[in-house]
């Protein structure tokens, strides 16, 4: 399974919702570069079928299972991976979600902010004493160009009024932009960067209607296609040269005016330290 020996090789990495999509494919991508990669799994079983299939072809895996919309899961999960592993090289914050309907995580949030912000927001931080132990450590959010049509509104963030699956999902990626820009500033010796990996063929839309997400499948790029720049980044032995930046797919650009914003990126980590505690 392992190819040349990469700048990767050896090293440890956490991805988040590695069952499927552009997470089991960013998983299998980097076990074959050589890196030990712990599959975040919200079930178990899905993700214990992943480290066997990455096992099997000669690659080294583990399994932390870990809710993304749970507070309660990430502490436990992040204690869990720090009891197991002295440092940590790369963590990439995958999981992702969108809903048709208004619903709220086990901690009150609403679903999509919870998942896609709140979620890597907490994890990172808990992970921040194993990943100034590394080498180069890295953290590689997946964003998405989606990200422009996002509205920080701060006496409606989790939109309790108004709410629809595409604003939820584009504020959710606007707060995780801003979170990789705030994280750059805050954490120097750590290398964050977010990346839209394109348009591709998974099933985060899948509670869009369903002919839009037949559609969808049909015609988009696979997932493995859409790894292809998270793993690049997650390898990039110069991403501390470009740490917070924002990356479309291979290059790096300039995100939206919104997510280039320093004082409301500095608002929202105060904010989401808040939530969080």
């Amino acid at each position: 399974m392992r190819s040349a020996p990469e700048a990767i090789a050896g090293e440890t990495v956490l991805v988040t919702g590695a069952t499927s999509g552009i997470g089991l494919e960013t998983a299998r991508a980097l076990a074959k570069k050589g890196a030990t990669v712990v599959v975040g799994a919200r079930d178990a079983r899905r993700g214990q079928a992943v480290v066997d299939e990455l096992s099997s072809a000669g690659g080294r895996a583990e399994l932390l299972e870990i809710d993304m919309a749970s507070f309660e899961s990430i502490r436990k999960a992040a204690d869990r991976f720090s009891t197991q592993h002295s440092s940590l090289d790369v963590l990439v914050n995958n999981a992702g979600t969108a809903v048709r309907g208004r619903r709220l995580s086990p901690d009150g949030h609403e679903l999509t902010w919870a998942t896609n912000f709140l979620g890597p927001f907490l994890l990172t931080r808990r992970l921040l004493p194993l990943l100034k132990k590394a080498r180069r450590p890295r953290v590689v959010n997946v964003g998405s160009e989606g990200h422009r049509a996002g509205r920080l509104d701060w006496e409606n963030l989790e939109l309790e009024r108004g709410y629809k699956i595409f604003p939820a999902y584009a504020n959710s990626k606007l707060a995780l932009t801003l979170f990789t820009r705030e994280l750059a500033r805050r954490e120097p010796d750590i290398a964050a960067a977010v990346v839209h990996p394109g348009a591709i063929a998974t099933h985060i839309w899948r509670a869009a209607p369903k002919a839009v997400d037949w559609i969808l499948q049909l015609l988009l790029p696979s997932a493995a296609r859409g790894a292809k720049p998270v793993v690049r980044l997650a390898c990039a032995p110069d991403l501390q040269k470009v740490s917070g930046r924002y990356f479309d797919r291979f290059r790096e650009a300039v995100p939206a005016a919104a997510a280039r914003n320093d004082a409301d990126a500095a608002r929202l980590w105060d904010l989401a330290e808040r939530q969080t505690a």
